[in-house]
């Protein structure tokens, strides 16, 4: 099978004069190192905004073209070329082999809905090709790149090539079973604190209680400041802080998603307990690690670094949760396997519609779309088709005051941190 290997790199466009930061792909052949021009020129156009699409459109293009060295078609064919005979019917093979293996190995990912999201980046990449000139054979407009893995005679052939026994699950119960991982209430307390205790490295449980009293996705995490400067010049360590009369500071997160900046409000207590459990203790130490890795001081631009001093990247956050996790199952029995970093990013939403409503929460009046409501939900969490996602969290905010016994009057107010929420309420979370 072909050896690909994905490497970030960050470089000052001429064109732009921006910083450019995305994967690139090579492809190592008989000792030789082969830039795969095509995918690199696609990756540079098309994930050059976000490291976390960047990673997944290398991926899959990645394991896409290691899937057609195995094929006979392209046993003499140089790799270069691959972009150029692959056709509809190479993609709609890779979805299935992809099945093959995953019932023959009998896991539960990934799962049908995946490959076939995968499928369309691929589509993507090669709309790009023919868009910007090149050949291919993959014709964009005919749908017969999809594999239907409903049908019977599909699931019967993937059944016989996977070599499996009568009774072994098939793709529906593998399916089934993926989905039934997925954390569809809110997180627990006691999940909360199990898995911030289960971080090896205290910043991660850090920045998990910041998304929990912010929704800060984890790329806004890894992008907030030590020190801010324009807008958010008086982003400081608490201490440091002009103490307003308001418990409430704003702070614009910048293009995180969609390339579009957002004002969302950060409670002053959940900024004091960021500085007494991680910039007191471990900022400065993680600072000098970073000038002696990096031969420069610290940019007051990052505020989140490792035990080595690296800055703290989303792909780190996902790395160091997963491993968090199999600590968190082995000391709380009842920890959920589908719980993961953004589930911190719902229990925002989830209170403030507890707070917002109140008593009125488990009436229908709440089902109708509050535009006061909306637009805060808008602004913190940086969704702009907020329909969907409204119902979702009212939904979620339902279950909070049902555990509560219809009690509103006790859940978290703007005084205190969520962090000391959490103690207080120890054990009446939705479960």
């Amino acid at each position: 099978m072909l050896c690909i290997e994905r490497r970030l790199i960050c470089y000052r466009s001429i064109e732009s004069n921006r910083e450019m930061n995305h994967h690139i792909l090579i492809a190592n052949i008989d000792k030789k190192h082969v830039l795969l021009s095509h995918p690199n020129l696609f990756l540079s156009e098309n994930a050059r905004s976000s490291k976390c699409t960047s990673n997944r459109y290398s991926g899959v293009i990645s394991m896409f073209y290691r899937f057609l060295s195995t094929q006979k078609k392209y046993e003499s064919i140089d790799v270069s070329l691959y972009h150029v005979l692959s056709d509809n019917r190479d993609i709609k093979r890779w979805q299935v082999e992809r099945q093959i293996m995953r019932v023959r190995e009998q896991k539960d990912s990934p799962s049908s809905s995946t490959i076939f999201e995968d499928a369309k980046i691929l589509l993507m990449f090669f709309k790009w090709v023919k868009d910007a000139g090149y050949i291919t054979n993959v014709n964009i407009q005919l749908v017969n790149w999809v594999a239907n893995f409903k049908n019977s005679n599909m699931l019967n052939y993937v059944r016989k090539k996977a070599k499996i026994k009568i009774d072994a699950k098939n793709i529906t119960v593998l399916d089934k079973e993926r989905r039934q991982k997925k954390v569809k209430t809110l997180i627990t307390n006691m999940e909360i604190k199990t898995l911030i205790e289960s971080y090896s490295d205290p910043v991660y449980g850090a920045m998990f209680k910041l998304s929990l009293g912010t929704a800060m996705r984890p790329m806004d995490l890894c992008g907030f400041p030590y020190l801010g400067n324009g807008s958010n010049k008086h982003i400081l360590p608490y201490s440091d802080m002009s103490k307003g009369a308001s418990a409430i500071v704003e702070y614009t997160v910048r293009a995180s998603k969609g390339n579009k900046s957002r004002t969302i409000k950060i409670n002053r207590a959940d900024l004091k307990v960021l500085e007494k459990y991680y910039i007191k203790p471990y900022y400065s130490e993680r600072a000098d690690k970073y000038e002696e890795k990096y031969g420069k001081k610290c940019p007051p631009s990052i505020l989140f670094l490792n035990k080595k001093g690296e800055p703290v990247t989303p792909s780190k956050v996902a790395s160091r949760t997963n491993d968090a996790k199999v600590i968190a199952k082995n000391s709380y029995a009842d920890f959920r396997d589908g719980v993961v970093f953004y589930d911190a990013r719902h229990w925002w939403p989830t209170m403030f519609l507890v707070n917002f409503f109140k008593d009125r929460l488990l009436t229908e009046s709440a089902d109708v779309l509050y535009a006061a409501a909306a637009q805060v939900l808008i602004e913190q969490m940086g969704h702009e088709d907020i329909g969907t996602t409204y119902k979702y969290y009212v939904d979620l905010s339902r279950l909070v005051v049902m555990a509560h016994k219809g009690k509103v009057s006790e859940l978290i107010t703007e005084e205190e941190s969520v962090g000391e929420f959490i103690e207080r309420m120890d054990g009446v979370l939705v479960a």
